[in-house]
């Protein structure tokens, strides 16, 4: 579990220097990569499926850049982008493609649906945090 919340960590801290995060938050978009690799490999040690440790660290994830984001006077995206890239799935996303390019046309339309439920899994998940801290804890309307 830690190998793989040190892993998403690592991955955040590389996409936000690549995003030009500025230096002074680059080590709280690493925390929001720890949450979403540690988060993803909790869920699945209590037996969730991979969609549910998606969906979960995505919930995760964002309800931290969130808090971070309002601690620091940020915007949240400067934690959550680099903090969610690490349930990304681009192996899969790759897999679909080259079943598809070598003819293998169900094989790929299988992978490209769990891919697309991935992707949908990150979005409603950061949706629905996104929407509750907006009914719950609106900001100000000076900032």
């Amino acid at each position: 579990m830690i190998a793989s919340a040190v892993a998403g960590a690592l991955g955040a801290l590389a996409f936000a220097i690549l995003i030009r995060v500025p230096r002074r938050e680059l080590w709280l978009s690493a925390l929001a990569g720890l949450v979403a690799g540690g988060v993803f490999t909790l869920v699945g040690i209590l037996g969730g499926t991979e969609l549910a440790q998606v969906f979960v660290a995505a919930i995760a994830t964002t309800a931290v850049s969130e808090a971070l984001a309002r601690w620091r006077r940020a915007p949240a995206t400067v934690y959550a982008m680099p903090g969610l890239i690490p349930l990304v799935p681009g192996l899969l996303a790759y897999h679909t493609m080259y079943d598809l390019v070598q003819g293998h046309f169900l094989q790929g339309a299988t992978t490209a649906v769990m891919t697309f439920s991935w992707a949908a899994a990150i979005g409603v998940g950061g949706a629905l945090v996104l929407t509750l801290v907006r009914i719950v804890a609106p900001s100000s309307p000076g900032r």
